[in-house]
């Protein structure tokens, strides 16, 4: 017996609000047992980015080497990543570890939520060419994915749509296209898949400024699909549908998206910084713990 387990493979960020520290609570509220691989190295609080580490490709491929040569994967989540080098050590550590590392899934961070670039140009090229057509799920926001395809920011649904089928000719099954930043009276997912293209629509929360939503999403997306891999070892029918198939991505995303959404509305009142203006606030991811 053991818990589900999802490795997340990305940046430490100093005020927990996304990044691994992010990615393990979520992995926690949701049942999952999380391990990590630390990829870059972030000072960064409510108020912006103070400055970036950058790790060593080799370093960060020896953690996901141990991780993966004794633990039980379900899953794997591979967010921010920062240069090439460090790009090219995850991508030939998926290679060698392949059979290991379950459904992987792609969140393919290159800005912030303040707009600090998080990635090198020669690691936004690598993260095209050497990862993207490696992972089973990609994630990217409408910046990311215009970024990408090296094309202009969707600004309607069908470019949205457009765009998620070219990436999704880069080699991954599924691509998820978050609409956050569209337009629209409604938050807008478009997912594209073997099976066809759902959109998922969601009532946007007003006034929220946030940190670590991508994160977030993505990493209860990827816990899902480990509690899924637990259900197939036991022998059992999960609620969410039998092996994780491509056609239960619908319900799975908008599981995680339920998750999000609670996140950041049970957060409304939390004052974690000392300054009383500005900022952007964090996500509540204890909403699935009991309180009494």
């Amino acid at each position: 017996m053991r818990p589900p387990l999802v490795l997340t493979i990305a940046g430490s960020d100093s005020d927990g609000a996304s990044g691994i520290q992010a990615d393990l609570k979520t992995f926690t509220a949701l049942g999952a047992y999380g391990a990590s691989a630390v990829s870059m190295i972030s000072a960064v609080n409510t108020h912006g980015l103070h400055g970036i580490h950058y790790l060593p490709g080799d370093v960060v491929r020896s953690q996901i080497d141990a991780v993966a040569e004794d633990l039980w994967i379900d899953a794997t989540k591979i967010g921010a990543l920062g240069s090439a080098a460090v790009v090219e050590a995850v991508a030939d550590a998926v290679r060698a570890h392949r059979d290991r590392l379950g459904r992987i899934i792609l969140d393919p961070v290159m800005v912030g939520s303040d707009g600090a670039a998080l990635i090198s140009a020669e690691g936004a090229r690598a993260l095209r060419e050497t990862l993207v057509p490696l992972v089973d799920v990609l994630i990217p926001n409408m910046a990311e994915a215009a970024q990408l395809l090296g094309r202009p920011v969707a600004t309607s649904i069908d470019e949205m749509r457009g765009q998620a089928l070219a990436l999704q000719a880069l080699g991954p099954r599924i691509v998820l296209i978050t609409g956050g930043r569209l337009v629209d009276d409604d938050a807008v997912d478009v997912l594209v898949h073997p099976g066809g293209t759902d959109l998922l629509r969601a009532e946007r929360i007003p006034g929220r400024k946030v940190r670590g939503a991508g994160s977030t999403l993505s990493a209860a997306i990827a816990a899902q699909l480990a509690r899924i891999e637990e259900f197939d070892r036991a022998g059992e029918l999960g609620e969410i549908g039998e092996k994780g198939s491509d056609d239960d991505m619908a319900t799975i995303v908008a599981s995680a998206r339920e998750f999000l959404a609670s996140a950041i509305e049970n957060a409304e009142e939390w004052k974690v910084s000392r300054r009383t203006r500005g900022g952007y606030g964090p996500l509540n991811h204890l909403i699935t713990l009991d309180k009494s």
